[in-house]
């Protein structure tokens, strides 16, 4: 197993506890293996290796920072993304590169795991209702209108943070199972 590969599933790993347990993604987690994954490339390949890394890392934060500003994910996330790029590099083409398919992956797991627990707790409808007046207040304009809910068990679920961090870990661990078994994280894709 290559050095990369480690330290993706230890840092993978130590994310689900983490997230899961205190819903963070600790800095001290994130930037060490930031620096560690381009301190890896910069050791396996030289220049070419570092720079490679340094694509990684600024690919990963150029799709996640506008994810982050919007509000769709948290600064933990960005950053644990943004390591996934430091240590796995930019890809050959860049649509192969394992940050954006092990976000990816991650965006899949979150959102099954979200309508599981929607449907696990019966609010399924009360946040298709809220996804159709935000949407339609998008469209028309005006201040989003949300439907009237009671403070029963759909508005709790509604209301429970999701460690999102987990799901990213594990799109992470598919991207990684991808690169094993077809040499690349979306073999469908080809490159």
């Amino acid at each position: 197993m290559a050095l990369a590969d480690a330290l993706i599933i230890a840092l993978s790993l130590t994310t689900m506890v983490t997230d899961s347990r205190w819903r963070r993604i600790p800095n001290w987690l994130t930037f060490p293996a930031m620096g560690l994954g381009l301190f890896i490339n910069a050791l396996e390949g030289g220049w070419d290796g570092l720079w490679r890394g340094i694509g990684g890392l600024f690919l990963a934060l150029s799709f996640t920072i506008p994810l982050f500003a919007l509000g769709f994910v948290k600064a933990g996330d960005v950053k644990l993304i943004a390591a996934f790029g430091s240590i796995k590099g930019i890809g050959a083409p860049p649509t192969q590169s394992f940050a954006l398919w092990a976000f990816l992956y991650g965006a899949l797991v979150g959102g099954l795991w979200a309508l599981a627990t929607l449907v696990q707790a019966r609010s399924l409808g009360v946040a298709w209702a809220r996804m159709r007046g935000m949407l339609t207040s998008f469209v028309v304009g005006g201040t989003p209108r949300m439907p009237a809910v009671s403070e029963g068990n759909e508005e709790n679920a509604l209301r429970q943070p999701m460690p999102y961090g987990v799901a990213l870990s594990l799109g992470a661990l598919m991207a990684l199972a991808c690169e094993w078994f077809w040499g690349q994280p979306f073999p469908l894709l080809g490159g």
